[in-house]
């Protein structure tokens, strides 16, 4: 967008009225901003009635309302220009409904960010000074727009009627964002014009909103949970444990995730479906649950628990419903390898955006031309979201994640910047939601950014304090930047929490325990069994400490004890990648002592 001069007033308004206008205008529901864009106007709207209208501009706007750095670049970075496109249309929808009987019009021109400020009726506070006359173009173009104003309004209206004769009502635009967020992606942004392009017609802005109609292509169906008590407390902790499994599910997968539908009602055509049964006897639990393909209705994973009454009495349904989604949502989980492979044979042009999310955060080694199609899907539809900003981050954090693989096997500075650029998105959507701090601290650390990564990393153990995962990753990083103290605190928490870390961080801890200056291999006695991780790490170690002989011999019990042990943990790196040097000197240490993947082996999801 070329910015240019603002257009001259062609009359002038009280301050007092325009004021009022505005907050008319913000308090409005029918008034479809978010509060960034809301921010935006005010911000508009305030510099020009105290005479700044000349230095609203993309990079002030940026600064001052986006919360940009000083470094910002209008040329690289579009924001303000399409945030600008959405808060254009937000007034023209509100002046079609609520507002078109206001006094005055608040308008952003295209081609510029200074608003403009027209009279509508006459039922206005006396103007200051006396108005300026008014150009010829002008006092055409107003009936003209106030009659397409009307029209719209009443071909609305009669659409609104229709749709109720059908039983069917127009969608809210929630509706139509959740309709974006979940129905398949358009192929590319809509964009403001550039230069000095045409305008669209009224009409085609009016027509462009997405379809109402989706059913999430492939949800993660929760429950019910059946109960063989009677007792209204067995139904609660049934109902509680389906609350708690599909919180925690839609905060680990980006399949979208729903509860169980009444029985009567009709349940999606494809995607899976957790549930199971809940037997409790005094105090202790037996849970069952199974995963089951919603298509054919095969049970694609079954596990059971049996977890006895503790010191604090029963297990809590958070307790239960962890000790479920974490095996079923871990990297080499039963849920992640089946939909990714569901997922890869549709095209890429018919996924939804939470689908492109999924595929962009649960693989890597994305070939480039897929990334290509992925990146595409996410920005364009989390562009387009205005509304629900927990959606939009959602997608931002996805592209963050994607592009920081990328970097991992590129080492593309561009792209780099582009996860960090995301991400710095993400949490200005949602700046407490673990999802986009897990994307900011992994961008930042891979830059070598330590101490903005650990700021980011404790905003996201504030959103989700003791996180297995989220020590793990900051004990990593801790140990990459040379800090091994601090992070092996963090190591111990993070496997000390979920067992099932241990197979990643084991051997980045015997790692961080040389470089704390432990040179004996008896300070990992505490994790050291006959279980294949636990020797691998043992070998890492001694190869460390130069006992090349000793190395040897933990790696050969190590594959005594699970012979796929080699091909696991090269995938294990791949699809969940430790830091570049941690990750250089285990790669290199497997090698040395035959714990290396063979050559050749695909690894990748």
């Amino acid at each position: 967008m070329t910015e240019e001069t603002p257009p001259a007033q062609g009359w002038a308004l009280d301050d007092r009225a325009v004021r009022t206008q505005l907050e008319r205008i913000l308090a409005s529901d029918h008034f479809d901003a978010s509060d960034r864009n809301r921010r935006f106007l005010r911000y508009v709207v305030e510099e020009c009635l105290e005479g700044r209208a000349q230095q609203i501009k993309a990079y002030c706007i940026a600064v001052s309302v986006f919360n940009r750095e000083p470094s910002f670049d209008p040329q690289s970075d579009p924001i303000v220009r399409l945030e600008a496109g959405r808060l254009r249309r937000s007034l023209e929808h509100y002046y079609l409904t609520a507002g078109r009987n206001d006094p005055i019009r608040i308008v952003i021109p295209k081609g510029g960010y200074a608003p403009r400020f027209e009279r509508l009726n006459d039922d206005l506070p006396p103007a200051l000074p006396a108005p300026h006359a008014v150009p010829e173009a002008e006092t055409v173009r107003r009936p003209v727009s106030l009659r397409i104003a009307g029209l719209a309004a009443v071909v609305l209206i009669a659409v609104g009627l229709a749709g109720l004769l059908v039983g069917r009502n127009l969608a809210t635009s929630i509706d139509m964002e959740e309709a974006l967020a979940l129905g398949p992606h358009p192929i590319t942004a809509s964009a403001e014009p550039r230069g000095n392009e045409p305008a669209p017609p009224q009409s085609t802005i009016l027509s462009a909103a997405p379809p109402v109609a989706v059913d999430p292509s492939m949800p993660l169906v929760v429950g019910p949970f059946r109960t063989t008590g009677q007792s209204a407390e067995d139904g609660a902790l049934a109902a509680m444990l389906t609350d708690e499994i599909a919180s925690s599910l839609a905060n680990r997968t980006d399949l979208p995730v729903r509860i169980a539908p009444p029985p009567t009602a009709t349940l999606p055509r494809q995607g899976f479906r957790l549930s199971g049964s809940l037997q409790g006897h005094d105090a202790a639990v037996r849970l069952v649950v199974h995963l089951t393909d919603l298509a054919t209705g095969t049970v694609l994973w079954s596990s059971s628990l049996d977890r006895p009454a503790g010191p604090e009495g029963a297990p809590t349904p958070q307790a239960l419903a962890a000790d479920i989604v974490e095996p079923l949502t871990a990297a080499q989980g039963p849920l992640l390898p089946v939909a990714t492979a569901r997922l890869r044979t549709k095209p890429t042009t018919s996924l939804s955006p939470r689908e492109c999310a999924f595929l962009a955060t649960g693989r890597h080694e994305v070939p480039p031309a897929e990334r290509t199609a992925l990146s595409g899907c996410l920005t364009s539809a989390a562009s387009a979201l205005t509304t629900n900003a927990s959606e939009s981050a959602r997608l931002w954090s996805a592209l963050s994640l994607l592009q920081s693989d990328a970097y991992r096997t590129e080492r593309n500075d561009d792209t780099l910047n582009d996860a960090l650029a995301a991400a710095l998105r993400a949490t200005e959507l949602e700046p407490t939601s673990l999802r986009p701090l897990t994307a900011l601290y992994t961008a930042y650390c891979l830059r070598g950014q330590y101490a903005s990564c650990f700021a980011a990393g404790q905003r996201a153990l504030r959103a989700s304090p003791g996180n297995a995962h989220v020590l793990g990753d900051l004990g990593l990083w801790h140990v990459e930047a040379g800090q091994p103290a601090k992070g092996l605190p963090l190591l111990e928490q993070a496997m000390e929490r979920d067992p099932a870390q241990r197979e990643r961080l084991l051997p980045a801890y015997s790692l961080a325990l040389q470089r704390h200056g432990h040179p004996d291999s008896t300070k990992l006695e505490f994790e050291v069994t006959t279980a294949a991780p636990a020797q691998a790490a043992l070998a890492v170690a001694f190869v460390q400490m130069g006992r090349m002989d000793e190395a040897k011999a933990a790696a050969t019990r190590a594959l005594a004890a699970d012979p796929d042990f080699a091909r696991r943990a090269a995938r294990e790196q791949r699809i969940q990648p430790l830091p570049p040097t941690l990750d250089a000197a285990i790669r290199s240490s497997y090698a040395m002592v035959g714990l290396a993947a063979p050559a050749g082996e695909s690894v990748t999801r």
